[in-house]
């Protein structure tokens, strides 16, 4: 194996690396920021949250108050991840056309915490492209070296 083809594949494994540590940290969060959650008939105008796993839901908007309130932790996602959240976006039109809210649930987890899921696996073919775009680059400044 030449010099070469080995910064490639280091190239794309520290980005893919860096977004799995990412996710990992993400997930511990979520899981810490998240309030216990039963599925149940709305009281009138309750707020639900947009993410549910397995009876865990982070909320998007404060109950109390009806404010926007997205946590910390999204805004951070949305900040790293911005290509794959706009890539995910269609997967809601699917369900905006058939009337499904985002915290329906399937098989304990809501429309909304499939998006999220759906936005880690886009993620790392996000970065797996950064990770070729860096290396390509970096071959190129290696090879005008000398």
């Amino acid at each position: 194996m030449n010099a070469l083809t080995h910064l490639r594949r280091t190239g794309v494994r520290l980005t893919l690396l860096a977004n799995l540590v990412f996710w990992i940290v993400f997930w511990m969060l979520f899981f810490a920021q998240s309030e216990p959650y039963k599925p149940h008939r709305p009281r009138f105008e309750e707020v639900f949250p947009y993410y549910i796993f397995f009876g865990r839901g982070l909320h998007m908007i404060d109950p109390g108050t009806g404010a926007g309130l997205p946590p910390a932790l999204i805004e951070v996602a949305h900040a790293v991840q911005k290509l794959s959240f706009l890539a995910a976006k269609p997967y809601y039109w699917y369900f905006d056309r058939r009337g499904i809210v985002v915290n329906e649930l399937y098989g304990g987890i809501s429309v909304g915490g499939y998006f999220l899921l759906l936005v880690m696996l886009l993620s790392f073919l996000q970065w797996y492209a950064v990770g070729l775009v860096i290396d390509w680059l970096l071959a190129k400044r290696r090879r005008a070296q000398g």
